[in-house]
């Protein structure tokens, strides 16, 4: 088994493409570089993949885009055309045997690479596993519940600091040594050394789903809607059963769900005030891993 632990930067439309509707409804990002790094099953990085994409429909870079990347314009004008280095990167993944799965920091870059992949008229299914490294690296060391950041990460383990960051090869580089450490804790505090077991997730899934409710004067009206709402799994969209009703703490609430077909989902509140109306945003999260350990744990 090998990982390929994968890493994307894209650009979007913004005001300065004119792009249609249409093909920012069916491609909202398209990417412009590719990163990754194969590691083997002992965790041990043996190679590396960089190519820059040259975009064809968002073709100016972003301010935002540029901000973080610290990327110019100029950039944009060099790469291989996306399909040529899909396939590319697909060759090398493969190069060591069709025995790996991919894994990525948070859930967006396989929808990303699969709504470009789509776009393009290329197969868009990925028949593999894939594992969230960042959501295991908040289960096994953190356990904050909140999203992090790579850089986050990498200062919470103590690793160096050594490669710039927001880049696609240097991102994926600093996930495998976050995945690495991770790994090494996992097996050496928690004798957990199956990681893909409990943490693998089908790719091709929607994992999550995002809702932005409407303002309520109080956290008590929103609490009341929430408990009180018929909320459904993100992947297939049928009802929820309540395991563990909403409980707010502070500026969020939690609450723990059921789907017959896709197992637990957890769901996360966080409220917000402005003008003295309360708002809320919502995100519901297949949550395979916690499920498998807490059944471990009580036997």
């Amino acid at each position: 088994m090998h990982y390929i632990v994968f890493d994307l930067e894209w650009n979007i439309a913004g005001r300065a493409n004119p792009v249609d509707a249409k093909t920012q409804a069916a491609m909202p990002f398209e990417i412009i570089e590719i990163g990754a790094v194969k590691l083997n099953e002992h965790y041990e990085m043996i190679g590396e993949f960089t190519t820059h994409v040259r975009p064809k429909f968002y073709k100016i870079l972003s301010s935002h885009i540029a901000a973080v990347t610290r990327r110019f314009q100029q950039s944009l004008k060099f790469g291989l055309p996306f399909p040529q280095a899909a396939q590319e990167f697909l060759k090398w993944c493969q190069s060591t045997g069709d025995d790996y799965a991919l894994c990525i920091w948070s859930e967006s870059d396989p929808a990303v690479l699969r709504s470009n992949l789509a776009f393009h008229g290329l197969p868009d299914n990925l028949p593999l596993q894939c594992l969230d490294v960042q959501h295991v690296f908040d289960d096994i060391v953190e356990q904050s519940g909140q999203q992090r950041s790579i850089e986050y990460a990498v200062d919470f383990l103590r690793l160096p600091k050594t490669e710039p960051f927001h880049q696609a090869v240097k991102d994926a580089w600093y996930t495998g040594r976050i995945l690495q450490e991770t790994a090494r804790i996992a097996a050496d505090e928690q004798n957990l050394t199956d990681l893909l077991g409990i943490y693998a997730y089908d790719p091709n899934l929607n994992r999550s789903t995002k809702i932005s409710l409407e303002a309520e004067a109080s956290h008590e009206a929103i609490l009341h809607r929430l408990v009180s709402s018929n909320l459904t799994c993100p992947a297939c969209e049928t009802g929820l059963q309540t395991v563990i009703d909403w409980q707010r703490q502070g500026n969020r609430a939690d609450a723990r769900f059921i789907c017959a077909d896709h197992g637990p989902v957890i769901g996360k509140a966080r409220f917000r005030t402005k003008e003295k109306q309360v708002l809320t945003d919502l995100v519901l999260r297949l949550d395979k891993g916690r499920q498998i350990r807490a059944s471990e744990d009580a036997t």
